[in-house]
């Protein structure tokens, strides 16, 4: 036994006392309650301990922590890495501390240290704490241990994993006496075939500012004792064909522990419990002028809540009885009822928070799952109260690291369950090649796949029901302008960081390129499934984050590759948008984003509707590439004298440089439109354009008047691949 550790087996269990609130950055992160539990990547190393020799001088990062505070002041911490299953560290005195302009995603440790451990597995069976990991990236292989999620009880987190075949339930707690903290992990423990050890801290050494370090076993520890090695401090526990309760207690200096409290069985705490955030919220919703086709109608959402919850929402999905759930980019769930014509009974209920940035939500077979940058989690509501009690790790097999624009975006399944979502991360230097990807998880969660690679800053994409699927990228870093792809699996799209040793296996043409001024930061897209939405079913939508926009991309296939137009909506969105979805029971379209970097938005957050008026639809509905020029077909008829005038049409096309040099560089020039004319159907415009060809980028700008009298004024860019062949 180690001279500087003094360990002693005593009968105790600390009262636990919860916290809730989250010190974020400043502000409104400051006030906001986000649960008992948060989600976070984070450095532990700093508040380190003082004056004591550490077994490693790295910083100590976390990828996946779950912070919990552990008493109402928010002095009593501690911090579990998800990925290497061990408490990373515990510190009392502060809270959380954030710098907004460091590249690390998250906070700091706001107080002092109490203990720690680095970078090494949480548990071991056979005596060694070496890392197993092949690259050192993501979790510790399932075979050795495997976080399942988290269980809320009021104000107790209960942590879940497994260790070999070892289920381990944990629940950590906190008190202070005489000025002295002391913490307490809780275990329930299944049965084990095998010896296994549970690391609790490490130094080497220990000074006066810091006291010693001090154990304590409790509960029913028969077989299980503490060990020092090599300055690791550690619990060993005997294999055994039954189950095993008990507790370990931390502290520094020679205070009193707290006095005995009875052994609890954790099983007991995972079955539901009384909601955190049970006060139902009403707002009404403002409806837009029906002066056009389409509508634009505001959901309110209650930004005056009595958590402080900042709704900036993130993704949104329905359940098939028409309840919408909103992630936020802070962490939050949210479920929204009364979603009606008038909008005037709006009931909003907070269904989970504490997640990890939840970028994509999708409602599947009536449970709610969200992507975060840690994993993709299933919310279970274990007793019907319309808050979630467990938030399960359906999947974190993908590697992480605290980069800041290591973003995961939008959700969605295909018919046979599978799960899609987008990785960012163009700064990421990824061992696993894993940003930067289109990642492919399987319906039971069990297997996570790289579908496609070579973006940059993705925040969208789409999946139509026959499967098609498309995805748009962000200027920057080689990436000229705005793409938006046809999504193929093993495809590779052009961000030439992301490259491979082995290479690719193409280079994928967009459908389109988006130029600066019409669409700085693409979202996700949509295509259009609902009979309520006008003549649009078919369609594909687009959704700006920078210019707070909805867009319909035209589409034209020639010889198989798929090049688009874009035309803009008549409407004006005053947050971003990134999501889209169509509601089940009224078939309108219904999105929402956020203000965040780089956005014209004037709010933080929106939930909106965009609804069908009837009214004649006075914008561009399909356009086809020909020899010798393009057809652009509108919505309705138009004045075929005043619309087929050449004057009232013009444009520009170029190529631009892109990440790879499969084109030459050509300067902006004026469209040579020599011919324009209105087709039988009243409803088409003939334009040639001589010596029409490929271009990447192609627009048009027109001045036109339909049937009715109403000036059509707007303008088009996209893209041409191809053109068809013959004369």
């Amino acid at each position: 036994m180690h001279r500087n550790l003094l360990l002693t087996v005593s009968c105790l269990l600390a009262c636990p006392v919860f916290s809730c609130t989250l010190l974020w950055a400043e502000g409104k992160w400051e006030k906001a309650d986000y649960g008992p539990c948060l989600s976070f990547a984070m450095d532990v190393s700093e508040g380190k301990l003082e004056d004591t020799i550490r077994l490693s001088d790295t910083r100590n990062y976390v990828f996946r922590a779950r912070v919990v505070s552990l008493d109402a002041a928010r002095r009593l911490n501690i911090a579990y890495d998800t990925e290497l299953m061990r408490v990373a560290g515990a510190w009392s005195g502060g809270f959380l501390a954030y710098d907004g302009a460091t590249k690390s995603m998250g906070p700091t440790p706001a107080g002092k240290m109490q203990f720690t451990t680095t970078r090494r597995p949480g548990w071991s069976s056979d005596g060694s704490w070496e890392d197993p990991r092949d690259p050192r990236e993501g979790p510790l292989p399932r075979e050795f241990a495997k976080y399942r999620g988290v269980y809320l009880h009021g104000r107790r987190v209960i942590m879940s994993y497994t260790v070999g075949d070892c289920e381990v339930l944990e629940m950590p707690a906190a008190g202070l006496v005489d000025g002295t903290a002391f913490f307490t992990r809780n275990f329930t423990l299944g049965p084990s075939r095998n010896d296994l050890s549970v690391l609790l801290a490490e130094e080497t050494g220990t000074s006066e500012k810091n006291g010693t370090l001090r154990a304590y076993v409790s509960g029913n520890a028969a077989g299980v004792k503490l060990e020092e090695k090599n300055g690791l401090l550690s619990v060993a526990i005997p294999a055994r064909p039954g189950r095993l309760s008990f507790q370990v207690t931390l502290a520094r200096g020679s205070g009193a522990p707290p006095g005995k409290k009875e052994t609890i069985d954790l099983e007991t705490l995972t079955r539901g419990s009384p909601g955190l955030w049970n006060k139902v919220l009403t707002t009404s919703g403002k409806r837009g002028e029906d002066s056009g086709a389409y509508a634009l109608d505001t959901l309110t959402a209650p930004d005056s809540n009595p958590w402080g919850s900042w709704l900036r929402f993130s993704a949104v999905d329905f359940f098939d009885d028409g309840r919408a759930a909103l992630t936020t980019w802070d962490g939050d769930v949210w479920i929204v009822s009364g979603i009606d014509g008038k909008l005037t009974g709006l009931r909003w209920r907070r269904y989970a928070t504490g997640l990890q940035m939840p970028l994509g939500i999708r409602v599947f077979k009536g449970k709610v799952y969200t992507v975060g940058r840690d994993q993709l989690t299933r919310l279970h509501d274990l007793n019907g109260d319309g808050e979630a009690d467990y938030y399960e790790n359906f999947n974190n097999d993908a590697g992480l690291t605290l980069q800041r624009h290591e973003f995961v975006m939008d959700l969605h399944t295909d018919s046979e369950g599978n799960f899609y979502y987008c990785r960012s991360g163009h700064y990421v230097k990824s061992q696993r090649g894993e940003n930067c990807c289109v990642m492919k998880v399987s319906p039971d969660g069990s297997k996570l796949e790289v579908f496609a690679r070579g973006f940059r800053e993705t925040n969208g994409m789409s999946l139509a029901p026959d499967g098609r699927m498309t995805i748009g990228d962000n200027e920057g870093n080689g990436i000229p302008q705005t793409p938006i792809y046809e999504l193929k699996k093993d495809g590779y799209y052009g961000f030439e960081p992301t490259m491979t040793p082995n290479g690719y296996k193409w280079v994928v043409d967009p459908i389109c390129w988006l130029p600066h001024d019409f669409d700085r930061s693409a979202g996700g897209q949509n295509w259009v499934t609902s009979d309520s939405w006008g003549p649009m079913k078919g369609a594909l939508l687009h959704t700006s984050y920078g210019h707070c926009a909805l867009y319909r991309v035209l589409l034209d296939e020639v010889e198989g590759q798929l090049q688009g137009l874009v035309a803009k909506f008549p409407l004006r969105f005053e947050s971003g948008i990134m999501r889209s979805r169509f509601h089940p029971r009224d078939g309108q379209l219904y999105l929402c984003g956020l203000r965040g970097y780089d956005t014209n938005a004037v709010r933080d957050g929106g939930f909106y509707r965009v609804r069908y008026t009837g009214r004649p639809l006075h914008m561009p509905t399909g356009w086809k590439t020909r020899p010798g020029g393009v057809d652009i077909t509108f919505g309705c008829d138009l004045d075929a004298e005043f619309s087929g005038q050449v004057g009232h049409w013009s444009g520009q096309w170029y190529d631009i440089a892109k990440a790879t040099p499969r084109r030459q560089k050509r300067g902006k020039t004026k469209l040579p439109i020599t011919a324009v004319k209105v087709l039988a159907d009243k409803r088409t415009v003939s334009i040639d354009i001589t010596d029409f060809g490929p271009a990447t980028n192609i627009s048009f700008r027109y001045r036109l008047k339909a049937a009715d009298g109403t000036m059509l004024r707007s303008e088009m860019h996209g893209t041409v691949n191809r053109v068809p062949r013959g004369k």
